[in-house]
């Protein structure tokens, strides 16, 4: 069979450290020619002389402006701010057009001059906006008492958008000779932008001053039970979004504390619970004022450093829920000895401590099954061997360092050519986290394109972006698909409950010793690194399923005694437990010591 050639090991990607400096090292360069060109199309035009010299200068402004705004891009891109971002040419930009402006009106001087320091005086208020903007960060959302920070009125990065319109614009007037009031008017509407988030600014800061102040006493009235803690910034939608149905259905009051105001509209979208949002301003000062007396217990979702600030609060029961069960490192790391109770799927949760050497004892440990998977539909018959499947490609992301990178993404095109080749169709759903790697987002669209090059030439109906990501949870394309090919991934365990045939991929280890390193392997079929076994997996995903009698096995012992309906019965069991018979909490005061 005919398949796309593999890139080399070698120049898969670079690292994240040299891929940051390089891209540094080319913003640099391309600011440098930019301050140049722009300096020299203001010299050029506001100097006169011939003609010629004018079209020069004309050309090099564009010149710059387009360099301007690919800049600015690129900062969006790295999700950087925009406010005051290449200011400095962007003034010298205002000062061409000025120019420009008076070769071609000299009788508009007063016109404009006025516009060109307004549109100047714009530029020099993006800090002061930023300044408070960075102040003004959301306290509490859906908590009573506590007045919600209004969004802006628009985003505040289009203010940088908005010198390059005005720039535009005023080279145009300028080319068709205006009369200078017209640009003026063209930069009056961009400092009404300019002064409409200035006052939103200003408003939110004084906003956000008064619901601080009002914090504790609206959390002391509200009398939340538990809280669950997150710590990120990224995957708040499906880490938080996988539990956070279930720890409602507790059917006690609870909030949402999370440490980076960028998740709330988030969170929101998933809870109606209140959502606070402690300052930063000491290690734990302002986590005091959430530590109310009626909170009881803390559950956390995502291993962020932070976690161990809110865990010195050693009145409060603190448990650990992680985001997902699979056999990759963050499900038996050493730090999950520092909490109160362990929640694991089934035995195998417990196992893996053990057999990474971290000691945990016992008694912290709590089986409460996988309550995630109550709508996945259970089929553990066949289909009939040779027939076309459905196959779910679920590849996992990178991971944050290389030794956790267990992606098979790289690969990823090349086995969808192998499922399309047997005539497949393939629902593509990649690791929501791959879209922060620009590399990965590549590859992802790549197979992306495929899929839709083969539903054109062959009408099967692949589903892959907005429909297999957002409009289909995991679940749903659980039960559309007949198997399932993945990696190191809770998918996996997911998928187990299902009942139906899955392959993994070995990346961070080959033959036995990847059936050693990761159990659930034992029970797929294993596609090696270098595809050498991909045909062979693929047959027995679409034949007998030999391993099927060892994965209903298996599936009790990962999964918990639990499937369907009943799936989240133990969690909401043991959850409600502990937080209705915990000892009531004291006042907020952290241990002196991390546990």
């Amino acid at each position: 069979m005919n398949r796309p050639q593999l890139p080399r090991g070698s120049v898969r990607r670079w690292s994240a450290q040299v891929g940051a400096s390089q891209s540094k090292i080319v913003d640099l360069l391309v600011e440098n020619v930019l301050n140049v060109l722009a300096v020299a199309a203001a010299v050029l035009l506001l100097a006169g002389g011939p003609t010629g010299l004018q079209v020069v200068g004309a050309g090099l402004g564009v010149a710059a402006l387009a360099l301007v705004g690919w800049l600015l891009r690129r900062l969006s891109a790295r999700q950087e701010s925009l406010l005051f971002g290449y200011a400095g040419p962007r003034l010298v930009l205002l000062v061409a057009v000025a120019a420009g402006l008076l070769l071609r009106r000299p009788d508009s001087a007063g016109w404009v001059w006025s516009a060109t320091g307004i549109a100047i005086l714009g530029v020099l208020t993006e800090p002061t906006i930023r300044v408070l903007l960075t102040k003004t960060e959301q306290v509490a959302v859906n908590l009573p008492g506590v007045r919600a920070i209004p969004g802006p009125p628009f985003s505040p990065h289009l203010l940088a958008a908005v010198t390059l319109g005005e720039v535009i614009v005023g080279a145009a007037l300028a080319a068709l000779a205006a009369p200078g009031w017209a640009y003026l008017l063209a930069v009056l509407v961009g400092a009404t932008c300019t002064l409409a988030m200035l006052a939103h600014a200003a408003r939110a800061n004084v906003i956000s001053g008064r619901s601080s102040a009002g914090l504790r006493a609206a959390l002391q009235s509200y009398a939340p039970e538990f809280a669950v803690y997150y710590g990120g910034t990224h995957g708040a939608r499906y880490q938080l979004g996988m539990w956070l149905p279930y720890l409602e259905r507790l059917e006690r009051p609870f909030v949402v504390i999370t440490r980076n105001a960028e998740t709330v509209s988030v969170i929101t979208e998933l809870t109606g619970a209140p959502v606070v949002v402690p300052k930063l301003q000491s290690v734990s000062g302002d986590l005091d004022q959430v530590v109310v007396p009626s909170l009881k217990a803390a559950f956390y979702v995502q291993g962020n450093t932070s976690n161990l600030t809110f865990q010195r609060y050693r009145q409060l029961t603190h448990i650990w829920l992680n985001h997902g069960d699979s056999d990759k490192a963050a499900n038996f790391s050493a730090r999950h000895a520092t909490y109160d109770r362990i929640f694991v799927s089934g035995q195998q949760g417990v196992e893996r401590y053990a057999a990474h050497g971290v000691s945990v004892p016992k008694e912290k440990f709590a089986l409460v099954g996988r309550p995630q998977i109550e709508r996945i539909e259970v089929r553990d018959e066949p289909l009939p061997a040779g027939a076309p499947r459905t196959v779910l490609y679920a590849p996992t992301w990178r991971g944050g360092r290389p030794s956790t990178d267990y992606s098979s993404l790289g690969l990823g095109d090349a086995i969808v050519a192998a499922l399309l080749e047997r005539a497949d169709t393939v629902v593509f759903r990649p690791h929501p986290l791959s879209y922060t790697d620009p590399h990965d987002v590549g590859l992802i669209r790549q197979i992306q394109q495929r899929l839709k090059n083969d539903t054109r030439s062959t009408g099967r109906s692949h589903v892959w972006g907005e429909q297999a990501e957002q409009k289909w949870d995991i679940t749903a394309c659980i039960n559309f698909s007949d198997a399932l090919v993945t990696d190191v991934s809770s998918v996996a365990s997911d998928y187990l409950a299902s009942g139906k045939p899955f392959a993994m991929v070995a990346i961070r280890a080959k033959g036995r010793k990847f059936g050693q390193q990761f159990p659930m392997a034992r029970v797929a079929y294993v596609i090696e690194k270098d595809l050498s076994t991909l045909d062979s997996a693929l047959d027995q995903l679409h034949g007998a399923d030999p391993l099927a009698p060892e994965r209903r096995a298996y599936r009790r012992h990962c999964l918990g005694d639990h499937l369907g309906p009943a799936a989240a019965e133990e969690f909401l069991r043991v959850a409600g437990a502990i937080v209705a018979g915990s000892a009531p909490a004291q006042d907020a005061a952290p241990a002196g010591r991390r546990p």
